[in-house]
């Protein structure tokens, strides 16, 4: 498994509107994209793209590790 950063855009009906990351223990890129699009909160969501990809991680089942509202890369506090 790597650690894989997800980008998640826009509503059902477009690409503009809210924004989140989450952060995703998967085999792969487009594995990370599944287990995001079929969470509870990813289904808020339409576009999903793979922001950034880790060295292998030590977790053997895929999952979503945290998330976020906001782009990745900016400071939420």
């Amino acid at each position: 498994m790597k650690i894989f950063v997800v980008e998640a855009y826009g509503g059902k009906a477009s690409t503009d509107g809210a924004i989140a990351h989450f952060t995703v223990h998967a085999g792969n890129a487009a594995e990370a994209i599944d287990v995001v699009r079929r969470s509870g909160p990813g289904l808020r969501y339409s576009r999903f793209d793979v922001v950034e990809e880790t060295a292998e991680s030590q977790s053997e089942e895929p999952g979503i590790i945290a998330e976020s509202e906001g782009p990745y890369g900016v400071d939420h506090q």
